[in-house]
C-alpha cells in the first residue's frame, strides 16, 4: 500500500469517527429567588467530572451562559458547597431553558429536543404510575396490603415501554437515548426490548471511555436476564460455605417448587419482605413449596447474623458474592424466581401480587 493510499484511508477513518462541535446555550432560573453567587456546570455522564462553565445566578436567575461541547451531553448544576440543584440537564443543539422549580420530573427544561423529548417520557411514566398508585391505594384502604410500584403489571409498564421506545428511537444518535436505557427507562423495558434498542445506539456513543466498562457489564447482564427468561431452565450457582461447596441445584430441580429470593444483609427492603417470606414458606411448605435464600455480595457470617437477626425461618444458600446474580442477569435486589418441580424458571421479578397469584393459582389457594 502506497503513501497516497494510507493517507487516503486514515482521512476515511477520521471522518467516520469525527463529530462536529455542538452549540449549547443555558439559562432560566433555578426556582430560589433567595440565591446569588456561582455554581459550576459539571458534566457528570458522558466525561464525568469535567467543568463545562461557571455559571452566574442572581436572585436565582442563570445569567445566560453559551459555548462549544464535543457532543451532547449531560450536566448538573454545583454549588459552591457542594449541593447539585438539577440533574440532569441537556446540554447541546440550541438553548436549554431551565424553568423556575422542577416538579415531579426533575428538572423542568425546555428548549432542545432531548429536553422536549425528556419531558415527554417523564410525563407519561408520572401519569401512568400516580393512575396506578390512586387504584392500589383504594384497593388497600384500611387494610394491612402495602402499595409498591414492584406490583405494577404488563399494562401500565407496557404504556411507559411505548414512549420509551418512541423516545429512544429518535435519540440513537445523541445522549438521551442512551441514559435513558441506562438510567430510567430500564425500569419498564423488557430485557429483549432493552437489547434490541441498545443495539440501535450509534457505535462511537457507546465507546464514550467513562461509560464502556459500564454498559459492557450491563449489556451482559441483560443477555443473563434474556438468557434464563421464564420457560427455560434453571443454571446452577455453586459457592463454598466453611470449606463446602453449595449448589443451586442442592434445591431446584429436586421435585418441589422452589422460590428463591436474592438479598443482602444491609438492603433494607430486602429485610423488609421477610416476615411475608416466612408467612409464604409456612403457608406452602407442606404443599410443595420450599423458599430459598440466596445471600449475594457479602460474606456467610454477615448473612448469618442477619438471619438470626430477623428470624428467617426458610433455608439459605450463603455466600454466592455477585455470581448469583451475574448468572441470573438481576441488577438489584430484593428480586424472586419461582422455580417449577423441574427447574423450569416460571416466573421472575421483584416479589409482589404476581408471584403471589402464581403461587394460588400453583397451590388452588382460592
Amino acid at each position: 500500500m502506497n503513501k497516497k493510499t494510507i493517507l487516503s484511508t486514515m482521512l476515511v477513518l477520521v471522518a467516520l469517527t469525527a463529530h462536529s462541535q455542538v452549540h449549547y446555550r443555558l439559562e432560566g432560573n433555578i426556582g430560589d429567588s433567595t440565591f446569588t453567587g456561582k455554581a459550576t456546570l459539571r458534566d457528570l455522564y458522558v466525561h464525568s467530572g469535567t467543568e463545562v462553565a461557571t455559571v452566574n445566578i442572581t436572585n436565582g436567575k442563570i445569567n445566560p451562559v453559551e459555548g462549544e461541547l464535543p457532543d451532547t451531553t449531560i450536566c448538573g448544576i454545583i454549588f459552591d458547597d457542594g449541593r447539585m440543584h438539577l440533574f440532569p440537564v441537556f446540554l447541546g443543539g440550541g438553548t436549554t431553558t431551565i424553568i423556575g422549580k422542577t416538579g415531579l420530573f426533575r428538572p423542568k427544561q425546555i428548549g432542545t429536543s432531548l429536553c422536549e423529548d425528556y419531558i415527554l417520557f417523564k410525563k407519561k411514566e408520572s401519569e401512568v404510575t400516580s393512575q396506578w398508585l390512586i387504584e392500589r391505594m383504594k384497593k388497600f384502604r384500611g387494610g394491612t396490603g402495602t402499595v409498591s410500584t414492584a406490583d405494577m403489571g404488563k399494562e401500565e409498564t407496557g404504556q411507559i415501554e411505548a414512549t420509551a421506545i418512541d423516545v429512544i428511537s429518535r435519540h440513537t444518535s445523541d445522549i438521551l437515548g442512551l441514559y435513558l436505557l441506562r438510567e430510567e427507562a430500564v425500569n419498564y423495558l423488557t430485557p429483549a426490548t432493552w437489547l434490541e434498542m441498545f443495539d440501535k445506539i450509534a457505535p462511537w456513543l457507546k465507546t464514550k471511555p467513562d461509560l464502556y466498562e459500564d454498559l459492557t457489564f450491563f449489556k451482559s447482564m441483560m443477555e443473563s436476564n434474556v438468557k434464563t427468561g421464564e420457560g427455560t431452565k434453571f443454571i446452577d450457582v455453586e459457592a463454598e460455605v466453611d470449606g463446602k461447596i453449595c449448589r443451586l441445584s442442592d434445591y431446584v430441580g429436586k421435585g418441589r417448587y422452589i422460590l428463591a429470593d436474592f438479598w443482602g444483609s444491609t438492603c433494607t427492603p430486602c429485610l423488609a419482605q421477610m416476615p411475608k417470606l416466612n408467612e409464604i414458606h409456612q403457608k406452602y411448605q407442606s404443599c410443595g413449596l420450599t423458599v430459598l435464600g440466596i445471600a449475594v455480595s457479602e460474606d456467610a457470617e454477615k448473612t448469618r447474623a442477619a438471619i438470626e437477626k430477623h428470624h428467617i425461618t426458610f433455608p439459605q444458600l450463603l455466600n454466592t458474592q455477585t455470581k448469583a446474580m451475574e448468572t441470573y442477569g438481576i441488577l438489584s435486589v430484593p428480586y424472586s424466581i419461582l422455580f417449577a418441580p423441574d427447574g423450569t424458571i416460571i416466573a421472575r421479578g421483584p416479589l409482589g401480587e404476581a408471584i403471589e397469584k402464581k403461587l394460588a393459582e400453583i397451590f388452588n389457594d382460592k
